[in-house]
């Protein structure tokens, strides 16, 4: 049975596009408030324009999710105009494929800024003021490549791996405070990421992969769960993937 989050206050990060915007339009088609921040304010802005005619509260906050005093702040502002955040979405991801030596190490900490030190940042900043009210669930969208590892993204995958294992200890430190923690682990999704470091528009599989809305289906589900429930992840593949090593 899932339950009704209508008047809930969700922050989504990285929701300018792709997933993340996905998710802000799934959320306030079910009454939730939403927060959404990126680095391009127009984008957010058409998106809040959206949420908005859905009948939710909706706002804008660009920050970079991968600097500290950008994410507190801007988390900050969050709370005295939303008062809580019941449902953190911490989506906000890069990535650039390739070989190991084609790697720089700019390339590595571009990744685990973006992927990794921003769901940190972000977790940190709200999760003191749901334990206070012993209440909230956390959401990261990590990937597949966070549960195996593929050649040509080792890089991107240790990021995904370290969201994936910050996911499963928070589990068991936050339950007590009746806290939520769930994965979402996509493969192949058909947004704009990673177009120009490693992917491209024409690229033959692209039809073919899962839509964002799919996966924002997928994170509303999670939020969705009653309060004796809590998913820890949900896996997903386009049906044009094979699962990694298997049929």
């Amino acid at each position: 049975m899932v339950m009704d989050i209508r008047g809930q206050n969700a922050v989504i990060t990285g929701a300018s596009r792709g997933i993340g915007r996905a998710t802000a339009l799934a959320f306030a088609r079910l009454g939730v408030n939403v927060a959404v921040t990126a680095r391009t304010l127009s984008e957010l802005e058409i998106l809040v324009a959206e949420c908005r005619l859905l009948g939710v509260k909706a706002e804008a906050y660009t920050a970079d999710a991968a600097d500290a005093p950008s994410v507190y702040t801007t988390c900050e502002h969050i709370l005295t105009q939303f008062g809580s955040v019941d449902i953190l979405v911490n989506n906000a991801g890069v990535a650039k494929y390739g070989t190991l030596s084609e790697h720089t190490i700019s390339d590595y900490d571009w990744m685990m800024n973006t992927n990794m030190r921003s769901t940190f940042l972000f977790t940190h900043a709200l999760v003191p003021q749901m334990i206070v009210r012993k209440s909230g669930t956390i959401i990261i969208v990590s990937s597949q490549a966070g549960l195996a590892g593929f050649p040509n993204e080792a890089v991107y995958c240790a990021t995904k791996h370290a969201q994936v294992g910050f996911a499963h200890a928070l589990d068991g430190e936050l339950r007590p405070h009746n806290v939520k923690v769930g994965l979402v682990t996509p493969g192949g999704v058909r947004t704009t990421f990673a177009f120009g470091t490693g992917r491209t528009e024409d690229m033959e599989a692209l039809p073919h992969m899962l839509e964002a809305e799919d996966v924002a289906d997928a994170i509303v589900f999670i939020a969705q769960q009653s309060p004796k429930s809590r998913i820890l992840n949900i896996e997903m593949r386009p049906m044009s993937e094979k699962r990694y090593g298997g049929a």
